[in-house]
Formats: structure tokens, sequence, C-alpha cells
């Protein structure tokens, strides 16, 4: 057989499996499936595609390929002779793998012809100028340290439990007092601030939370005239699942996201857009790669890493690389992906597996926390209360009783126990939330396994009976109260004169201010104001009132895997493009010239179809149109699903969807 004398030439010699494999390593050349070998090979000559192309080659390749483009610039070369030149320079131990480079080039169109006649795509020559030689033999992981697998899992299990606790803590606490969003966008560094307060964490691990949550779609932007960050009601559905599938959720989402909150300070912008970094994903996933590669219970440091990952992707290293390194690593370590340096069991599983559709994905997604969930701690549904007014809970607590201690005490010190703390504003918290004492003091009986001290029993019983003894509403507002005396009091407090205080009656004082300032300025004054409905009742606000509309999952970012019947109809329509334009012609006789191409049952038009997509073979087809018309024509079918076909459409010399039950016939075309 001669050379091939262009590149669409090559490509149309090559069997369905090199057609495959060249639509696996470049998944971009899918979108949109081209019509035939002329439009695949203009996609994949294109500046763009060939520059993404070369991002996922090692330097072994980007040095063959610069060789090469210097050596067939004018004219073409044999095989043999562009390995010698692509030696020169490396020790004679590279030529095995020099000769792989050489076929992996070929396989994703970078070179085309025959060993006798090799070229290089006219793209390439300025893209890969001045590549060094790469130093050999590469660096490898063969140095990696070793550690012990069951250790690894036991603390990634405990990190993960700790991450999924604060998030709940801080989610919860945004439900009552959400953050404003900033006019340009974003969280405030006083909000930052706080939210690291309360989870008694680091900023770096601050942002991994705010950062991760918002990702996951617990966290949005409420989008009302006064903008908030608000729990989305996807976040209820969330912490109702078990804490393994919740993790699961976080990890997907941080893999995901195209940020580096792990290199936060307290003076990070943070939910911002302009901290996107688009090569972020891909790069987090190659070192995950990496160390998934490694037998179980492998640690590699950071050094160790970034010279692999240059060697593998050299046109990725610079300063972001190294960024990502030391970002990955540390938030890794937090969400409980990595433990001791090492991958866990579970993250090893997410890691390893490529689902090809939304099955195999929920398959993974349960088999992953299966996994996880045998190296978490199991909930504990008890405390112990101390005199002290301290509650240690020993573990991690149910979901229930942690977000109602979490009303009725603060938390003061986390670790793998957690230490609350009853006062009298965590008090008020639990009975503005709706609780009353005698709720309260059941409780606190049910979950201790030490008896409730009598100092918290007082002091409950005591902020409950003050709790509401004035009462605020709107008029702009008013205090109410029995306790004439009290408002006496309230009315001649020199500290609440802003509020615009006037007496109208001895159990009634109105002010110029709303109801939520008037309840603040009371109670750093000292007094226990509880706000008040219309019809006198107390106002209960609970945590679940700021809530907003999940948004939609964001497109997934970066390069994926093609699903393996994706690429079998992309061959199948380049196969029926190149007979379509050799011929066409001979494919107008049949049943169809006549009109006569038979009606069929349902059953047997699909039956028919997927016979043709067995022997890739072109069909006459009845189909009918909107109005009724039957129209007769030739397809090449390509895949059949959901009650829709997907074929080349001769007459439109495009692919197109027909819907099988619209089809009225099928016939071969060699049918009389």
């Amino acid at each position: 057989m001669s050379s091939p004398r262009s590149l669409a030439d090559d490509l149309r010699r090559r069997d369905d499996d090199a057609l495959t494999e060249l639509l696996r390593l470049r998944p971009d050349l899918l979108q949109p499936v081209p019509a035939d070998f002329t439009a695949l090979t203009s996609r994949a000559t294109a500046g763009p595609s060939v520059a993404r192309c070369l991002d996922t080659l090692d330097a072994l390749d980007l040095h063959v390929l610069r060789v090469v483009a210097e050596a067939t610039a004018q004219t073409p070369h044999t095989r043999d002779h562009l390995t010698v030149l692509a030696i020169a320079g490396l020790p004679d131990s590279a030529e095995t793998a020099v000769g792989t480079a050489l076929d992996g080039l070929i396989t994703r169109a970078l070179l085309w012809g025959d060993d006798d006649a090799l070229r290089v795509i006219g793209t390439v020559p300025d893209l890969v100028a001045g590549f060094p030689v790469p130093p050999w033999p590469p660096a490898s992981t063969a140095d990696a340290t070793s550690v012990d697998q069951a250790s690894v899992d036991g603390q990634s299990g405990l990190h993960a439990r700790e991450t999924l606790a604060l998030l709940r803590d801080l989610l919860e606490a945004w439900s009552v007092q959400p953050p404003a969003v900033l006019r340009s966008g974003g969280l405030a560094l006083r909000d930052f601030a706080t939210a690291g307060d309360l989870m008694h964490a680091d900023p770096a691990r601050t942002a991994l939370l705010i950062e991760v949550a918002a990702a996951a779609r617990l966290l949005a932007d409420d989008e009302e005239e006064d903008p908030h960050w608000v729990p989305t009601e996807h976040y209820d559905t969330w912490t109702a699942r078990p804490p393994a599938e919740q993790w699961v959720e976080i990890v997907e989402a941080w893999l995901a996201l195209p940020r580096l909150p792990g290199l936060s300070t307290e003076k990070s912008k943070l939910l911002v857009a302009e901290n996107d970094r688009r090569p972020v994903p891909g790069m987090r996933r190659d070192l995950l790669t990496l160390l998934g590669e490694l037998p179980s219970g492998s640690a590699l440091s950071a050094e160790q890493i970034k010279d692999v990952l240059d060697h593998r992707r050299p046109r990725r290293a610079g300063v972001l690389r190294e960024q990502v390194i030391r970002a990955t690593l540390r938030e890794a370590t937090d969400l409980g992906v990595l433990a001791m340096g090492a991958l866990s069991s579970a993250s090893r599983l997410l890691l390893s597996a490529s689902p090809a559709d939304a099955a195999d994905r929920r398959r993974l997604a349960a088999e992953v926390a299966e996994t996880m969930a045998a190296t978490m701690p199991d909930d504990v549904d008890h405390v112990l209360i101390q005199a002290d007014l301290t509650i240690t809970a020993p573990g991690p607590l149910t979901a229930t009783i942690g977000r109602t201690l979490g009303l009725a005490a603060t938390i003061e010190s986390r670790g793998h126990a957690t230490v609350y703390r009853v006062d009298e504003a965590s008090i008020r918290r639990a009975l503005d939330a709706g609780w009353d004492a005698e709720g309260l003091h059941g409780f606190l009986s049910d979950i201790s396994r030490t008896p409730v001290p009598q100092p918290l029993t007082y002091l409950i019983d005591d902020v409950a009976r003050r709790h509401g003894a004035v009462r605020v509403g709107g008029a702009l507002s008013y205090l109410r109260s029995d306790a004439a005396d009290t408002l006496r009091a309230i009315a001649q407090d020199h500290r609440l004169k802003a509020l615009g205080l006037h007496r109208i009656a001895d159990t009634v004082v109105i002010c110029q201010a709303p109801p939520s300032e008037v309840i603040t300025a009371l109670r750093k004054a000292g007094y226990a104001p509880a706000a008040e409905s219309p019809d006198g009742g107390i106002v209960v606000r609970r945590p679940e009132d700021h809530r907003t509309r999940t948004p939609r999952a964001a497109t997934a970012r970066g390069p994926r895997s093609p699903e393996p019947a994706l690429v079998t109809a992309a061959v199948r329509t380049l196969r029926a493009g190149d007979r379509t334009r050799t011929s066409r012609g001979s494919t107008v006789s049949g049943p169809a010239a006549a009109g006569t191409v038979p009606r069929l049952q349902s059953g047997a038009v699909v039956s028919a179809l997927r016979g043709a997509l067995e022997e890739n073979a072109s069909v006459w087809i009845g189909y009918a149109d909107t109005d009724g018309t039957v129209g007769e024509q030739i397809v090449d079918p390509i895949r059949l699903s959901a009650g829709v076909l997907t074929a080349f459409d001769h007459r439109t010399d495009g692919v197109r969807t027909f819907s099988v039950s619209r089809i009225t016939g099928v016939a071969d075309l060699s049918a009389p």
C-alpha cells in the first residue's frame, strides 16, 4: 500500500480500534462529533486542540516530538532515522522508551505517515521549539515512604468526621445569623474571622470548609435585595444522609474545585470567581493519581511529587504547580483523603475508578461510602456534664443531639472530644429557638451519663424565668412588660437614649428603632427581652427559617474521559461520512425509489435497527413528519437508546436523531 498523502488519508486508513484510541486520548475532538475525516483532521490540527494534547505528554514525548518537528520541517524521514536523532544526548537505555514515544505520538495524530516517511503536523513546531533534552532516567517513586495502611485509614476517618462536624456547626450558625454578601461579591473578612473563631480553626482550614460548602451546593447567595450567604435546601437533605455519604459528596466537590483555599490567610477573599484557576482541578487529580499508583500505605514528600510530575507533565511545571502540591497535601489531609501522606482506602477506590455513566457513578459512590464508613468512629448519643457547667462529648455526636446542644451550649474546644460550655447567652439562644426550661432539663437529663449538676439546673430556671419579662414588638417598635418598674428603669436608662424611648402607659413603651436593634441594645444593657408577635406570643426564631434554593450543579471543569458509547458512535459517524463522500450515488437504488419501504410493527423496527447497528450497515427508513407525511431516506445507525435513534442522515450529510415511534419501516439497501 502506498504512503498516505495527508493526515486525513492516514486517519481514514486506521482501523476502528486505532480511531477509538485517538478519540479516547484526545476527547476534545468529540465536541461536537466530527461528520467525516476531513472535519476530524481540521480539528486535530487546530492550535488549541494540539496545545491541550501537548499538556498530557511527558518530557520524553515532547523531546521526541521536537526532534521530529526539526528533522521533518522540509521532507519526511524514516522511523529508524528519527529514532537515532531522538536518542542523541540520551543513554542507550532510552531507545525502547523513544520507540514507545513515537508510537504514542502517531496514535495521537501528532505524527502521520508510515515507517518510511513520517511527518509532523503543521501546528506542532512552534509549540515545542526549544524544549530541552530531559534527564534520564526520569524521577521515580521508588523512594516512597511506607506507613501502616490501617493507621492511615483510622486517622483519615477521624479527620473526615471532624470535617463534617465543623461544616455542620458552621452552616447551623449561618442558618441563624447568615453573613452578608459583599457588594463586590464574596465574604467579608470580619465574617471570615468569626467563622474561624466559631470552629477554632486556622484561616486555611476555615477557607477550605467555606469554599467546599459552596462547591457542594450546601451554601449559596440567597439573591435577596439584601443578600446573605445562606444554607441551601440541599443542606437539609445532605445532613439526613449517613456521614460516609456526606463525606463522599464533599470530596467529589473538592476534586472539581478550581481554587486553592489551603493557601488562604486571614486577609484572603473567599467565594469570589476571581480566585478560580482552571488548571487546578487537573493538577490536583494528577497529584492524587500519582499517589494512587503507589502500593497501599505509601507516601511521597512534596519535593518527590514535584520531580515526578515535572517529568510527566512538564508543560504544567511552574509556580502554580508548586502551590497546588502544597495546598492539596494540606486540604486532602484536613478532609480525610490523605493521612500520614498516604491515600486512605476509600480515597484510593474513589480515584481509581472511571465510571462510564450515572448509574456507575452511583454504584461507585456507594462502594466508597461503605469503605469509608468502616474507618469512621461511630456516632455517640451521650455527653458528660460537669459541675463547672461544661459538657464533654466523647466523640462525634449524632446530628440531632449535636444540633440541639449547639443551641444550648457554646463550643469551647475541639479535638477527639468536644467541650461545650453553658452560660446565660447559650440558654437564652435555646429559649429564643422555642425551647422552654422543662424541655432543656429533659434534653440534658436524657443525653447525660452523669447527673445534671444543680448549678446548671438553677441557671436554666433563672434565665427562663427572666426570659420574655420584657417583650419587643414593631411600631416602629414597642416594649411591653407586666413589671412597670422594669419599664420605668428602661425608659430612664441613659445607655438606651439612642432608641428614642417614650413611655405611653405603665406597661408600654414605644421607641423609634426596629425590634432587632431594640433587642440587641437591651441585651447589651443587661436586660433579657424576647420578640413578640402581633398576637402577643413570643416569636420563635428557628435556624430552619434561613434557607435558599439549591443552585444548579456547575458544569464539570477540565477534560473527562469520554463515554465508550460516544466514542463508538463517533467512529461510526466518521465511517458513515466517508462512505457518503465516496458512494453516495450508489445508494439511491432500493425500495425507496418506488416508495415501498414496508411498514413494520414497533418491535420489528427496533429489531431491524439493532441488526443494522451490529452489521454497521446503511438502511432505508420510512419516517413520519409532524404533519403525518411519510418520507423515505438512507441512514447509517450509530446508537439506539431510550426510544431515540442517532444516525448519519445521507440526505443532510449530518448526524441527527430520529424518534423510533415515528419510524414506519426499515429495509436493506439491497432490498428489491
